[in-house]
């Protein structure tokens, strides 16, 4: 039987979103070609009419992982201040629902560790992805007052301290102390930056609605401090 475009098109995307969720819950190592065909319905050989090699399906998930999470993001910002737009996104991931479901969330804390035992052009790859959250959650920042390059490193820097708390979240045996871990960090940026606390019934959410999140009150913080106009 034959195809037209666009059926392969949509065979495609499927293979992409089923293999970017593989490469998060198994890693590259676990993401097996036969197994994802089976999943798919399709046969073996199949797979060599959409990709030349695992290393490219690799590639290719990395940026499919990436395209969703930065649209979670805008989901969960849409039309919120930078304060609850902040407040939303890093409660949702620190949530239980983002930490006990790697498939489905951020590509940072499921493939980091093994993105960078890959070839240059997966980690490129990578690279561009985490790029382009950062520039996502530099935005928020710079609506917040805060200058173009300080933004961006408070956007790392966030990054960096949430996928570092579901790496140990996903780690632990114990529940209890999983959620330790990430309300500890979560109560730790949060009075850093003076966001205020999202309601306890929308944390353990995993829907993408737009939430409205209470004002942030004023902080002897550094976004205090800029929107006071006393740091340039």
């Amino acid at each position: 039987m034959r195809y037209d475009g666009e059926h392969k098109e949509r065979t495609r995307v499927r293979l992409l979103t089923e293999a970017a969720i593989m490469l998060r819950e198994e890693g590259p190592h676990g993401l097996s070609v036969a197994t994802l065909m089976k999943r798919q319905g399709l046969t073996h050989g199949g797979f060599y009419a959409h990709f030349s090699s695992k290393d490219e399906l690799i590639e290719h998930a990395i940026d499919a992982m990436f395209e969703r999470t930065c649209e979670r993001f805008r989901l969960k910002t849409k039309g919120l201040t930078a304060e609850a737009a902040l407040s939303n996104y890093i409660t949702y991931y620190l949530s239980p629902a983002h930490c006990n479901r790697p498939g489905q969330g951020c590509p940072i804390p499921a493939t980091a560790a093994d993105v960078g035992r890959l070839e240059p052009e997966a980690r490129k790859r990578f690279e561009a992805g985490v790029n382009a959250l950062a520039g996502l959650i530099a935005a928020e920042f710079e609506r917040l007052r805060y200058p173009a390059g300080e933004a961006v490193s408070q956007a790392l820097s966030l990054l960096a301290d949430m996928s570092g708390a579901v790496i140990m979240a996903r780690g632990v045996k114990s529940t209890m102390m999983a959620k330790q871990i990430c309300a500890g960090v979560q109560a730790t940026i949060f009075a850093r930056l003076g966001l205020a606390m999202v309601p306890e019934s929308i944390r353990e959410s995993d829907n993408d609605a737009v939430v409205a999140v209470a004002p942030v009150k004023p902080r002897a913080n550094r976004v205090a401090r800029i929107q006071a106009g006393l740091d340039s």
